[in-house]
């Protein structure tokens, strides 16, 4: 039986490309899935050419070609990244991170509900802190870009471990909560629980924007590699 060269293979990558594949993952996945339909035509009609095989196997993903591909591994990924956030968010649930995020909440519940900080410094915090955030996204990102400078291949869940992180730093503004309680006194049960719930959120929330933007994407070689076998490889 006629199998393909290695200029086939590397003329099927391109095709990939060509077709709005970005991803080196996605790339090989259907170079493989396309290189082994062209065999199996070859066996069955050995007359015809590469590049009619090559289209005939294109036609079979249908009208949009490799989008609904494309779209189902980005599912499966995103669902893989979320399960990898909720893990370490459970982890800190155990002795002795547990202690640490619990002494958080505190903190938080008497700043809450005792701080009497000005209007002006709050404001200042808010904006100091979102300085810093957005300036630690765009280190990461000329990293990134940098390595692609260097040619180095895209992966779509290295994609998704820096940009999840990036997207959920927006969410700083919910520090706002803060100033809801400024200078309030009130000292009655239901609004002492209602601080404690807050407490809790903002600190939970805090947390799961650590793991997304620090803690995962600073495993991410890891990941990385439990991933993709051939990572390291590559």
């Amino acid at each position: 039986m006629q199998q393909l060269s290695d200029d086939h293979i590397q003329s099927l990558y391109i095709f990939t490309r060509q077709h709005f594949v970005e991803f080196y993952d996605l790339q090989t996945e259907l170079v493989d899935h396309m290189a082994n339909g062209i065999e199996r035509q070859w066996e069955k009609h050995p007359g015809i050419t590469f590049e009619q095989a090559r289209d005939r196997e294109f036609k079979k993903f249908g009208v949009f070609g490799f989008m609904h591909v494309v779209e189902q591994r980005q599912k499966a990924m995103g669902r893989k990244y979320g399960k990898m956030v909720w893990y370490h968010f459970v982890d800190y649930m155990k002795v002795p991170k547990v202690l640490s995020l619990s002494l958080a909440v505190l903190l938080t519940y008497f700043v809450l509900k005792y701080s009497t900080i000005s209007d002006e410094l709050f404001v200042g915090a808010i904006i100091g802190l979102a300085l810093l955030f957005i300036a630690a996204i765009f280190i990461r990102r000329r990293q990134l870009k940098i390595k692609k400078e260097e040619n180095e291949k895209k992966w779509l869940f290295k994609e998704i471990i820096y940009n999840q992180g990036a997207i959920g730093g927006f969410a700083i503004l919910l520090m706002h909560f803060f100033n809801i309680f400024n200078g309030i006194e009130d000292i009655s049960l239901m609004h002492n629980l209602w601080i404690v719930a807050l407490s809790i959120f903002i600190c939970s929330f805090y947390l799961f924007l650590y793991i997304m933007a620090i803690e995962i994407p600073k495993r991410a070689e890891e990941y990385l590699m439990q991933t993709y076998p051939e990572y390291d490889l590559v």
